[in-house]
């Protein structure tokens, strides 16, 4: 069993509460201190005045299954985020059924297999499969962060079988209840969930505008990237540069979307993202803008 310290002073953060003001009355503020800086755990029955006063569940901040599993699991995590999917499949491969405890570990497994058969196997059907187990047998809330990715990564797999009716319905249902937790001030607010975040908003944009709803795809990415510039994150900026400017292409805003494509074209450089460099490379021969100089030794 593992608590996750850092976790604990993100949800006291969002509350606007001091270690002194969530320890009153349950423990020391030194035991508040040790909890967040050296996730040491006290007696469960401080834990749960310290989860009610906070309120959250207990299973938000603690683990259970063990820390190889845990270590796997953000590894997997971390090789997507940086699109190594291959390796990432390797990884998955490891995991061994009897390691999956709790409902945490299956959220992650049903997910991280429904996401690879999509994106790197392009089998739709078998990731529909597998999110609809998550969905189905391992969610107890909606607002859940491996239920929305789950219901985005349903609605990207119709996409992928051209069902556009149906991934309409499930990348909606995934941006909305995403905006209910923002507009509830849910207690998450550390780097995976805003990188979830900004990863559902693009991926949503991305089949607003494949169904030519530009307009809604705009709105979609500009929500990312103040999410990213706000949070000072680089994560998918390139992307949503790029993203943004091929919407703006189709929306004839011309100096806008010439704009965008060079600060892309830039990020994409200086996150080493060949595939995307390449991609903005030839969409904007493609539309005719001029494309960026870059000295060799940059």
């Amino acid at each position: 069993m593992r608590i996750l310290g850092e976790k604990v002073r993100q949800f006291r953060k969002r509350k606007g509460m001091s270690q002194k003001e969530l320890a009153e009355g349950i423990c020391t503020q030194a035991t508040i201190s040790l909890i967040e800086k050296k996730s040491k755990i006290p007696s469960m029955k401080i834990m749960m005045k310290i989860c009610n006063r906070l309120g959250i569940r207990l299973s938000e901040v603690i683990i259970e299954n063990d820390d190889q599993l845990y270590r796997t699991f953000k590894k997997i995590d971390l090789l997507i985020r940086h699109t190594k999917l291959e390796e990432a499949q390797e990884v998955f491969k490891k995991i061994r059924p009897k390691q999956l405890r709790s409902n945490s570990d299956k959220k992650q497994y049903y997910y991280y297999e429904g996401y690879l058969q999509l994106v790197l196997n392009d089998n739709a059907d078998e990731a529909i499969f597998n999110f609809g187990m998550l969905l189905n047998q391992f969610v107890k809330s909606s607002h859940d962060m491996f239920a929305i990715l789950a219901t985005l990564g349903t609605g990207l797999a119709y996409e992928r079988k051209q069902s556009y009716d149906k991934a309409e319905i499930f990348v909606k249902q995934a941006v909305a209840t995403l905006h209910t937790m923002d507009a509830q001030a849910m207690p998450i607010g550390d780097d995976d969930y805003l990188q979830n975040e900004i990863l559902i908003y693009a991926s949503a944009a991305q089949l607003y505008a494949k169904i030519n709803f530009p307009e809604e795809a705009l709105e979609l990415i500009d929500l990312a990237l103040k999410k990213a510039q706000d949070s000072q994150s680089l994560y998918l900026l390139d992307r949503l540069y790029a993203q943004k400017a091929a919407n703006e292409v189709v929306l004839n805003n011309v100096q806008s979307a010439h704009d965008h494509y060079y600060v892309a074209y830039a990020l994409s450089l200086v996150t080493h993202n060949e595939p995307l460099t390449q991609k903005i490379i030839k969409e904007m021969a493609e539309y005719h803008i001029a494309p960026l100089k870059v000295a060799n030794e940059a």
